[in-house]
């Protein structure tokens, strides 16, 4: 059944949709700049408009089948066109108003123990049905984001999950605690002696190992006893490459060093200019 047919059988005599279509004016001018639903002045409010509109498609129908003059017939439905305007700002305004307090009550209005704040913003014996179911509707759609974003946690309301408690406890419960004494000091963490591995160097042996390029000091020698009839001699001049000993052995000559060798061996490393005699 079309929207014509349906309005041959309207409850609202002409008196009453002449006042509901001056209510929609009316509320709408009070609805701008309102943070929260104006009062209506039905209870049916959107029922009683849907009825006016069918009205009103109805008359400009017959005059369209009866021919009535271009004047009357423009009249009509430019009066038509201005009511559906005026309706859609209407509904803007009060579904965001509507919006804004269901969020406000459901996301922002709640206490600290997770009870719901509603504060009584809107007196809904005024208000029409249909925007009741709206507002819970978008109340539910909020309580549901509150779940799935952790939204007490999030704001530091304690919520109680069977014995245990989730979310960030008040400090006032830290004061109800049974208990006056101090927490316990935590157990100290033995400390483990670490020892050093410091090669026995001195300055001079960290300058030499320097001058022969080493990035690292050398580990320091072995001490080694001297050998029956060795010689011991000082090197007074570097060699880029070592020289070998009796036993085959390299030996890095080093500007400053004293050598405990063989008589050959320091025989050599006079005659070639690298060592001298040390008076014994």
């Amino acid at each position: 059944m079309s929207g014509v047919e349906e309005g041959k059988n309207l409850a609202l005599t002409p008196g009453e949709l002449d006042r509901v279509e001056k209510a929609i004016f009316e509320v709408a001018r009070q609805q701008r700049g309102k943070l929260v639903p104006v009062p209506l002045p039905f209870p049916d409010y959107w029922s009683r408009v849907v009825e006016l509109i069918i009205h009103l498609e109805q008359e400009v129908d017959d005059m369209r089948r009866e021919g009535v003059g271009s004047a009357r017939l423009s009249t009509g439905t430019r009066r038509l066109s201005n009511i559906r305007t005026q309706l859609r700002n209407l509904a803007n305004l009060r579904l965001s108003a509507l919006t804004s307090d269901a969020v406000l009550d459901s996301l922002l209005g709640r206490k600290k123990d997770g009870s719901i704040n509603t504060g009584g913003s809107i007196d809904w014996s005024k208000m029409d049905v249909n925007e009741r179911v709206f507002h819970t509707e978008v109340s539910n759609a909020v309580d549901k984001f509150r779940r799935v974003s952790s939204w007490n946690l999030l704001m530091g309301v304690e919520e109680v999950v069977g014995e245990q408690s989730v979310g960030v406890p008040e400090l006032v419960d830290f004061d109800r605690a049974d208990s006056g004494d101090l927490a316990p000091m935590p157990v100290p963490t033995a400390t483990i002696p670490v020892d050093w591995d410091d090669p026995d160097m001195d300055e001079e042996d960290r300058i030499r190992a320097i001058d022969a390029g080493y990035h690292e000091a050398p580990p320091a020698p072995t001490p080694v006893a001297p050998k029956a009839n060795s010689v011991r001699v000082r090197i007074i001049q570097n060699s880029d490459d070592p020289v070998i000993d009796e036993e085959g052995r390299e030996i890095r000559i080093v500007k400053g060093d004293l050598c405990e060798c063989s008589p050959e061996m320091s025989e050599t490393l006079i005659t070639i200019g690298l060592a001298e005699l040390v008076d014994a």
